[in-house]
Formats: C-alpha cells, sequence, structure tokens
C-alpha cells in the first residue's frame, strides 16, 4: 500500500482526549466508552491493495467490505495507544487512525469508518449533504427499509475520529440520531464438552429438565409457521434442514438474495436446527417445530456497518412474512436497530406483531442489547442439563424466560452434527416454541404468544420466583421460568 500511515518515534508527547472521555449519543444520553489499552485500527480505501506492516504494531486481523479495509493492530507493551495516535503521520487520502474501545459490558468496539444518521424530516437531505461535505463524508446510501436513515462513511483522514464526527452531527441539533457504527463479533455462543445428544427435548438423566415437546407434537409441529434465523447465514442444502427452508432469502451484506452462509463454525445453521430441524426422516435429530420454515437470512457478524445490516435483516424479515425472528447476537445500543424492532412487533403479521427472540448473552452480567430494549422481546437465558443456569448466561430486569442452551446438539456446515453452547441457542428452542403455539392459533397477537409461554413455564432453579410481573412469578436469571412447549401449546386458545 503506497498510501499508508508511517509510525514514528514520537518527541512531542501531545495528548488526546482522555479514554474516559470517550463516548457516543444514545436517545439523546452519552454513553462512556473507553479507549482499548493496546489496540488501534487503520481504516483505508479497499482500492488501496495490500495489508500494511508498522514498526511497533503487530496485525491483529483484517476486515474488509465493499469499500474499507479494517486493520486491528496491537501495539507493543512499551507503547500506549495515545502515544501511537499522538506519533502518527497521516499521508495521502482515504487512511485514517483511530482508537478501538471497550464499552460498559466490557466488549470491544472497532470503529469501522461508518456512521449511521437519522434525518428529522425527508426535506433535510441538503443539510446532511452539506455536513458530509464539511467532514469530509461520503453518503453510501439510504436505508432502504426506513428512509429517514441514511449511512455515511469516512473518505479522508480529516483528524477527527468517527465517534467525534458522530458526536458532532447530533449535538447540531439538526438530526434526530447520529451514531458512529462499530465492528464486533456479534455471535453468543461457547463451545463445551461432549453429553447426550438433545438432552433438551427430553431429559433422561434430570427428569422434567427439559422443554417437553415430545407429547406437545401430537397438537403442532410449526406447519405454516416461518422461523426467520438473522445470523451468519443458513446451509439450506443441509440434510436435515433442506425439507423445511422457505424459498425467500436475504442476505444483509450485498442486499440481495439470496442468503450466504458466512463463517465456517455454521452458528446460523445450528440455530437454524434446533429450531426446525426435519423430523422423522431417518436423519440426524428433530427440531423444536419440526415442520415449521425457516427463512435464512446472513450477515457477516463481525463485518463493518453490522448495525445497519442486522437492522436491514429485521426489517426484510417481517416484510416478507416471517412469524418468528430469531436473533442470537449481541449490538452496541443504537436507535437504528430499535425502530426495525419497533416495526417488526407492532407491523409483522399483518399487525398482529412478530414474536421477536433474543438471546440473553453470555456475560453473566447484564442482558445484552437488544435484549432489554422493550418486553416485546423476548430474551432468553441459558440452563443446563441439570437445572442450574450456565456460568456465563445474563441476567436482569427484561429476562423473559429459560431455555436449554448449555452443550446443544443441531446441524452444522457440510451435512454435519456438531455441539455448542451458549444463549445463542437457547433462543431458538423457544423460538420454536412460538412456532408450534402459531400453528395452533395463527390469529394470536405475538403478546398473546408472550403470555402463553410465559404462564406454563417451569417454576425450575435455584432462585426464588419472589417478584410478580405482568404474566406471573419472576426473576432476574430465569425469567418465569423455564420453556414448556407441552404445556403452552396445550393451553392456547383455538378461537
Amino acid at each position: 500500500m503506497k498510501k499508508s500511515v508511517s509510525i514514528f518515534t514520537a518527541l512531542c508527547l501531545c495528548m488526546v482526549a482522555a479514554a474516559q472521555d470517550a463516548f457516543y449519543y444514545y436517545r439523546g444520553n452519552k454513553l462512556q466508552l473507553t479507549e482499548s489499552p493496546r489496540k488501534v485500527v487503520i481504516i483505508s480505501s479497499l482500492s488501496n491493495a495490500g495489508v500494511p506492516a508498522y514498526t511497533g504494531l503487530s496485525m491483529v486481523e483484517t476486515i474488509d467490505d465493499s469499500r474499507n479495509r479494517i486493520c486491528v493492530y496491537e501495539t507493543s507493551p512499551s507503547q500506549t495507544v495515545s502515544q501511537v495516535r499522538a506519533a502518527a503521520s497521516l499521508t495521502g487520502n482515504n487512511v485514517t487512525l483511530q482508537s478501538c474501545f471497550i464499552n460498559a459490558a466490557g466488549e470491544e468496539l472497532i470503529p469501522s469508518g461508518y456512521i449511521n444518521v437519522k434525518l428529522k424530516n425527508e426535506s433535510d437531505y441538503a443539510v446532511l449533504a452539506d455536513m458530509a461535505e464539511q467532514y469530509d463524508l461520503e453518503i453510501v446510501g439510504q436505508n432502504e427499509f426506513m428512509p429517514l436513515w441514511y449511512s455515511l462513511r469516512q473518505t479522508k483522514a480529516s483528524g477527527l475520529p468517527a465517534v467525534d464526527i458522530a458526536n458532532n452531527l447530533y449535538e447540531s441539533g439538526k438530526f434526530e440520531y447520529a451514531s458512529p457504527d462499530f465492528v464486533f463479533d456479534a455471535r453468543e455462543f461457547s463451545y463445551d464438552p461432549d453429553l447426550n445428544l438433545q438432552w433438551s427435548l427430553y431429559n433422561s438423566e434430570y427428569e422434567g429438565l427439559d422443554i417437553s415437546v415430545s407429547p406437545a407434537w401430537n397438537y403442532a409441529t410449526g406447519r405454516g409457521i416461518i422461523i426467520a434465523i438473522i445470523d451468519e447465514g443458513i446451509e439450506k442444502t443441509h440434510q436435515d434442514l433442506a425439507e423445511n427452508i422457505y424459498h425467500l432469502s436475504y442476505d444483509t451484506e450485498t442486499g440481495t438474495s439470496p442468503s450466504k452462509v458466512y463463517q465456517t463454525d455454521g452458528h446460523g445453521t445450528h440455530c437454524a436446527g434446533i429450531a426446525a430441524a426435519v423430523r422423522n426422516n431417518g436423519i440426524q435429530i428433530a427440531g423444536v417445530a419440526p415442520d415449521a420454515e425457516l427463512m435464512s437470512i446472513s450477515n457477516v457478524m463481525t463485518t463493518a456497518n453490522i448495525v445497519k445490516e442486522m437492522a436491514d435483516g429485521i426489517n426484510w424479515a417481517w416484510r416478507n412474512g416471517a412469524d418468528v425472528i430469531s436473533c442470537s447476537w449481541w449490538c452496541d445500543e443504537n436507535e437504528l436497530v430499535e425502530e426495525a424492532i419497533d416495526e417488526a412487533v407492532t407491523k409483522g403479521r399483518e399487525g398482529k406483531g412478530c414474536v421477536f427472540v433474543k438471546s440473553a448473552g453470555n456475560t453473566f452480567g447484564a442482558i445484552s442489547f437488544p435484549g432489554y430494549y422493550r418486553k416485546e422481546v423476548l430474551a432468553v437465558a441459558n440452563m443446563t442439563e441439570n437445572g442450574s443456569l450456565s456460568a456465563s448466561s445474563a441476567h436482569g430486569a427484561n429476562m423473559f424466560i429459560t431455555a436449554p442452551g448449555t452443550n446443544i446438539w443441531s446441524t452444522v456446515l457440510n451435512n454435519s452434527l456438531g455441539k455448542m453452547s451458549g444463549t445463542s441457542m437457547a433462543a431458538p428452542h423457544v423460538a420454536g416454541v412460538a412456532a408450534l403455539i402459531l400453528e395452533r392459533n395463527p390469529k394470536l397477537k405475538a403478546e398473546k404468544v408472550r403470555e402463553i409461554m410465559a404462564r406454563n413455564a417451569k417454576k425450575i432453579g435455584t432462585y426464588g420466583y419472589n417478584t410478580t410481573k405482568e404474566f406471573g412469578s419472576w426473576n432476574e436469571y430465569y425469567g418465569y421460568g423455564l420453556v414448556d412447549a407441552y404445556e403452552s401449546v396445550l393451553n392456547t386458545p383455538r378461537y
């Protein structure tokens, strides 16, 4: 790469803004960020071929999208990020050096060079164009689903990081929202040692500590219900999934159909199999709703502009017939995803609302966003085989329900089976139960589906259900308890 960043030993100790002063705006409030102590990101135009190496910096990873090359570097032990930034000489256009950040939950956020902006009115586009020129921003495009939203991209080393530019745009008062886009690993799962296959459907060792789905299949199998899996994409030709793949799919990275499969771990395919792998075909496993259709919506999960793509996936899902939306990922707080969820839970299913299921998170801390955004987002905790919570399962005021999530066998890439653990695996169990309820009565509003699952959950675990909430006794660790497919289906009103 000819046009690059040259890092040299600095005699000047010019200090940049203190790490604790970093922030971005979320619904008018400042969300604090901490500067990563050892990492920086160098963003360049993808047209500048090659991955540069710099003295004193070690390459960690390279992330490309259709426009940007995002290179993450780690500093040497003797070099602080502030020193690197103060000593950086930027040469040429289309190159910028920025700090990486850590949010309040301890998760790493890598600036991508993109900014998401919402206009106050359609007529404000000219204002956006003027501000974009002022800050050397390219207007990448208008959001096709929510037309007041625009995506912008840094095109030159303007001297300001994307976080500061987004803050300046918001503080100008000319826009409804403005927030920086980050790259992060959105998946919420981990791997554990091998145990019995599909104990979540029938737990032979610990009686009753499963979702009681076998007797539920006498009443419903999810037929006619569409479950959208917004993830890394489903292997649509998988021998235990192909029969249930919905004919429409979408790739948020390119904004086109069909969906793709990203990564090699098969995370999205694994979630799909939990929800709706084919039953009674003599192959591998059965899903919770084995006759439901699987809508594949693919996302790179570690790409730039991931927030926009997640929002696009949600919007595409409900607009194209999804009844249940299952999301086993997290992202940082932002209004773009919130508005997409608002649309799905109010306008989906012809106004009856999509059932929106979200993995609670694996930090044993607060529920990850958007799991706590609104009550219609069903945050799901991770239960182990003996009924205890996984040591990593999150908790909080919006916890809705618990499902098996540890040592879960399901479909993975190349027609195979594999085992994964995490709230990522718990969420599609609940999505499958929602599909069973909706087959039993497709006229139900999403709110009623929530109530049915909550009122029929099993009160398990070591934490007392000492709080009374909307649908009965509750605690912040298990929510209303372990989801019970049989009791939920049995108590679904038919008319």
